[in-house]
This record gives structure tokens, C-alpha cells and sequence, in this order.
């Protein structure tokens, strides 16, 4: 949070229309606004984040999405991230998305859900860098950091494919796992996440460093010389402990 950031109350931002009409977007629509202020409310939120502009204050928005999009916020005196809505979402509610989410925390992965309704969900604030803004700072030397934050990455991974849960991004990882300064990988967003048979989170996270966008720098650093796609395809066949340990062992994890 940079100096510019200021804590309001959300009865001082309902007081306030131009901060008020934050809240909708991409439409800015006052009915609306005062809807997901009343969710806030009763969900116990203390407040949003603003920033100062040329123009004057205005909600600072700190992500946008395809359904949503986030503010930081405060509940019960801890920062949190407040996901809103967007006006313009094609399917409505959050109901499916808290519910994922609630599913994700009970075996230990994802922001903690800490309030949800129709049109917003609270989460735990996770302070940290995107995985794709972190590896692209990370120096070539820095081999042990990568190791660490891409091996507890894909256990997060199988933990999820062996719940059932699809998180659906993770062959696009940079913007959908954050690295905490202490290099603890949290992966969020599980607004495209499904139940499925066959849930795909470790091939899909393999595929994000052996063909993503970073993959030439990963692979370099790991020691990788080719990716190791049959056995890829082997956990893809079989996910079971042996496969996922063969997995990790030719990354070089």
C-alpha cells in the first residue's frame, strides 16, 4: 500500500456519491452501489481503500477480472480483498464461487473466504507478487526460491486435483498464484474453478513452466533441458503418488 491510500468507512463513502458510484462498474450505476454497499455491511466489512487522484478520491480498484473485480478493503481490522460484480458479468451471484472457495480452504489452499453474498465476496488480503511479476525479478542464481515456490505450487496443485476441484487457469499461472514474501505460493481466483472427474491442476501448472510465457527461463534455472512431457502424461493417466513423485523429480523439484 503506497502513501496515497486512504481507509474510509463505508458509511462515510455512502455519504460521498463520487466515491459511492465506485462501486459499479463498468457501468456506474448508484442502485447498484448502494446494493453492494449493503452486502458489505452486512457481511461486517469496515471499509474500503481509496486513492487520491487529480480529480480527487476514488475507490482504488486493485484487479479487474472477467465476472469481477477487486478493492482492498478492511473486515474486522485485517486488510482483505473485496471482490465486486461487475455489472456488465454474464452470470450472476457469487454463490458458486464462495462455494469453491470454502472448498479450496479445507484442504489448505486458496485466500481465506471471509464473508460472501449475491454481488461480493471478502477474502483474506494476501500480501505479495503475482508468480509471473515474481519469477521475472528473480534473479538466475536465486535456484533454491524457485525450487521452493514451484514444489509447494504443484502440492497445492495435486491437493486440489485430489479434492475434484478444477481451479481452470493454471496453465496461465502468472496472474492466479501470489508469492508471499516468506516464498509461500497462494494460489487464488477460483471463479472459472469446477468439479471434475478428472481435475487437471498439476498438468495444467506443468504446462504454465514448460510452455508458458517464463517457460525458457524456468526450465533454464530448474536445469531442464526438454520437458518432460511423458511424464506429464503418465500422471495424466495415472495421479497417483508414484507418478506425481516422477513428475517432480524430473523438473527437478
Amino acid at each position: 500500500m503506497n502513501g496515497s491510500m486512504i481507509f474510509l468507512s463505508l458509511e462515510e463513502i455512502r455519504r460521498n456519491q463520487d466515491l459511492l458510484i465506485g462501486l459499479s462498474f463498468p457501468a456506474r450505476e448508484i442502485n447498484y452501489s448502494l446494493m453492494v454497499l449493503g452486502e458489505l455491511e452486512e457481511m461486517g466489512v469496515d471499509g474500503v481503500y481509496s486513492e487520491a487522484t487529480a480529480a480527487g478520491l476514488r475507490i482504488a480498484v486493485i484487479g479487474k477480472g472477467y465476472r469481477g473485480y477487486i478493492v482492498k478493503g478492511r473486515m474486522r481490522g485485517l486488510d482483505a480483498a473485496v471482490k465486486i460484480l461487475r455489472t456488465d458479468a454474464a452470470l450472476g451471484g457469487f454463490d458458486r464461487e464462495a462455494e469453491l472457495t470454502m472448498m479450496a480452504n479445507g484442504i489448505g489452499v486458496g485466500p481465506k473466504l471471509l464473508g460472501s453474498s449475491q454481488h461480493a465476496l471478502v477474502l483474506e488480503y494476501v500480501e505479495g507478487k503475482h508468480l509471473g511479476k515474481w519469477i521475472e525479478e528473480l534473479s538466475v542464481d536465486e535456484v533454491d526460491a524457485l525450487k521452493n515456490v514451484l514444489r509447494k505450487s504443484f502440492l497445492q496443485a495435486r491437493s486440489l486435483d485430489g479434492l475434484g476441484l478444477d481451479h481452470g487457469e493454471l496453465s496461465d499461472a502468472r496472474k492466479h498464484v501470489i508469492v508471499k514474501p516468506d516464498l509461500e505460493p497462494v494460489i487464488i481466483d477460483f471463479g472459472k474453478a469446477r468439479i471434475k472427474g478428472r481435475p487437471s491442476n498439476v498438468t495444467s501448472l506443468f504446462n504454465y513452466i514448460t510452455f508458458g510465457q517464463q517457460s525458457g527461463k524456468i526450465l533454464q534455472m530448474l536445469g531442464v533441458r526438454e520437458p518432460p512431457i511423458h511424464v506429464s502424461q503418465r500422471y495424466k493417466r495415472d495421479p497417483g503418488e508414484k507418478s506425481f513423485n516422477e513428475l517432480m523429480a524430473a523438473l527437478n523439484l
